[in-house]
């Protein structure tokens, strides 16, 4: 269950990273067609930038509260399911175990434990497998959206500031 979490913890992150996209990229075009009305010679109002800023909180404040509920709610889920992984393990009749406090440092808990419970059983890795494999899929996805927000940022003033020149 622990490493299942992890999984469930990228989701969230996905999810989080599509509902910031929009509000993220509709203030960069927003800014941009501020900058291209500047450039005319057209005079700005100073709270201009501060306006479109605070159109677009709503929606960036929602996606991050959303994001951070879950991902409390997924690290309090992981805490339990540690401690209950826990105690079945000695109910099982494991002499030695991974403490479940480690699950306070979220991958950590399903590898050490798939370390111990292997050099014990012989088996019982694919816990550890499933969290490397989740961590990984995380900074992908982390690194992925990321460049790909920054390439559709320039884009938009790319294709905004065309029309000035």
């Amino acid at each position: 269950m622990s490493a299942w979490t992890t999984v469930a913890a990228v989701a969230v992150s996905a999810v989080t990273m599509w509902l910031m996209t929009g509000p993220m990229l509709t203030y960069v075009r927003h800014v941009v067609e501020l900058s291209s009305v500047a450039a005319t010679g057209t005079r700005v109002p100073p709270g201009a930038v501060f306006g479109i800023m605070f159109d677009m909180m709503p929606g960036i404040l929602t996606a991050s509260m959303v994001g951070t509920i879950l991902g409390w709610a997924l690290y309090a889920l992981a805490i339990v399911a540690g401690y209950r992984d826990y105690v079945q393990l000695g109910r099982l009749g494991y002499p030695k175990r991974f403490h479940w406090a480690w699950s306070f440092l979220s991958p950590v808990y399903p590898i050490g434990r798939a370390v111990v419970v292997r050099r014990q059983a012989g088996s019982g890795s694919a816990t550890m497998w499933i969290a490397l494999g989740a961590t990984a899929a995380s900074l992908l996805l982390s690194f992925g959206w990321s460049f790909w927000l920054m390439f559709a940022m320039f884009d938009a003033m790319r294709a905004g500031l065309g029309t000035i020149a």
